[in-house]
């Protein structure tokens, strides 16, 4: 393959970064797009970049006949996405109008090899009949009807996906589920108590079980077993937010001193790991090396602590930054507000461009724009810092962040916001919108705050009819639909 100066040698392949000179010399040359999506704290993703890139038969194979695009998914998110297949590492193959050919997500070299093979074949012989684009990933654009007017539809969908026996939701591998946690708790302290044991039970196994770090502090991704037992050991920014928010709660609602200890322990880990110094925002990730996590404390200071991403990414500081001003309320410590107030002004002023919202990734470099996440959650976590340094500049750019959204990302038609700006140089799916329906629930939440604290009735009424219109999907999802309670629980305040 021609060297090119968007490219890098690395793992035997020399990669190209997305974008339309990739697709424009796939289209010249007639090749299929090799796509490979990845994360930095993936093991998996690691061992393949280690094994099947590295591989010199693989690797003649992809110069001959591919051209390699590699992708960040957390960079990237918006890619990933509409790509990923089932999980990373994502191995896919795409025509040179960036339509989805197929794909698996791990592949050793042997079959490698046979994609590779079957791939280039079957594109050599079928190229010019190749290039209808596919359907895109499920959204929530199409979704079943509410089942009327019944406000404790949520309350019954928790209690039936509740595991009686181990806690938490579902029959297999437990995660936080914190929204559907956060939602229960702010029942109960409303005087609702349907949803007691479920709380109570979840939280006593997650204390007992291996979703937290008890040598370091921190939250790992989640865990394998039913039983909160073999956890996937990567430790990342917007999880610990969530399971530090949840912690906190249950602290203040239930009294709890185990979720206050554990809350202290994230604090820490986030402090000693994920906080650039001098308030420089929050990185993005810890890799998750299960033989470091798996020793003793005594042994684990000898070795060498797994890689930290040191990206810092608009929406996961914002999510992190809010997380630290709720904690710095509720221990009324002002160092927790100063930090987080100066890691999300940090990140505000590298990558907000008048008229165009907030970038993704600070710390120079190319940066995507215009994604719905990082507007939205960013104006939640000014709006929070607004209420703790009562600053009108923090107010001012929550509101102006949210009005790019409503301007660049609200569907009419489909009353609700899309995931991003398209571009006029966009390739294959990302010319096609996405409806997030987490996002678009915090976006209600938000537009129902700037409501009240502005004055301004139209955030209130867009608010509402938003969450309506999400209503449908929020019936079709279950425990996954706690986001949409919540944000109508903030509707309500």
């Amino acid at each position: 393959m021609e060297q090119t100066a968007a490219g890098s040698r690395s793992e035997g392949v020399d990669w190209l970064p997305w974008g339309p000179a990739a697709f424009d010399w796939a289209a010249a040359e007639r090749r299929p797009v090799l796509l490979a999506i990845g994360a930095t704290w993936c093991p998996a993703c690691a061992g393949m970049a280690r094994a099947t890139y590295r591989d010199p038969a693989v690797c003649d194979l992809i110069e001959s006949g591919f051209v390699p695009i590699r992708v960040d998914a957390v960079r990237r998110p918006d890619i990933g996405e509409r790509y990923t297949l089932g999980g990373w590492p994502t191995t896919a193959f795409l025509t040179p109008a960036g339509h989805l050919l197929g794909g698996e997500t791990y592949v050793d070299p042997q079959r490698m090899l046979v994609l590779l093979r079957r791939v280039a074949e079957a594109f050599g012989r079928r190229a010019d009949e190749i290039g209808a684009p596919p359907p895109l990933p499920a959204s929530d654009s199409a979704v079943p009807p509410p089942a009327g007017d019944d406000p404790d539809w949520l309350e019954r969908r928790l209690l039936e996906q509740f595991d009686p026996l181990h806690g938490g939701f579902g029959s297999a591998s437990k995660h936080l589920h914190a929204p559907a946690l956060r939602y229960g708790l702010r029942r109960i302290a409303a005087g609702h108590d349907v949803l007691v044991e479920v709380v109570t039970q979840t939280l006593d196994a997650v204390f007992q079980g291996g979703l937290f770090d008890g040598v370091e502090g921190g939250a790992f991704r989640y865990c394998t077993g039913r039983d909160w037992s073999a956890p996937r050991v990567e430790k990342l920014l917007a999880e610990n937010a969530d399971a530090l928010d949840l912690l906190l709660d249950g602290w203040s609602v239930l009294g709890d001193m185990r979720c206050r200890d554990l809350a202290i322990g994230v604090i820490r880990y986030v402090r000693d790991n994920l906080a650039a110094p001098d308030g420089g925002g929050f990185y993005a990730s810890q890799y998750g090396d299960d033989g470091y996590y798996a020793a003793a404390a005594d042994r684990r200071a000898r070795l060498s602590a797994p890689l930290v991403d040191r990206s810092v990414y608009a929406e996961g500081t914002a999510r992190m930054a809010a997380a630290f001003l709720h904690a710095g309320e509720r221990f009324d410590d002002s160092s927790l507000v100063e930090f987080a107030a100066a890691a999300l002004e940090r990140v505000v002023a590298e990558t907000y461009e008048r008229g165009n919202g907030i970038a993704h990734a600070a710390g120079g470099g190319e940066s995507v724009r215009g994604l719905l996440a990082d507007q939205v959650w960013t104006s939640a976590a000014l709006l929070d810092l607004y209420a703790a340094a009562d600053r009108e500049v923090h107010l001012d750019m929550a509101h102006e962040l949210m009005r790019f959204s409503l301007r660049h990302l609200f569907d009419a038609a489909a009353g609700r916001f899309i995931d991003r700006v398209v571009a006029a140089d966009d390739v294959g799916l990302l010319r096609e919108p996405l409806i997030p329906f987490d996002t678009n629930c915090a976006a209600a939440g938000v537009l129902a705050r700037l409501g009240r604290l502005t004055g301004k009735d139209e955030f209130g009424r867009r608010a509402t009819a938003l969450l309506d219109a999400l209503a449908p999907a929020a019936q079709a999802r279950g425990a996954d639909a706690a986001p949409w309670a919540l944000a109508s629980l903030d509707l309500h305040v």
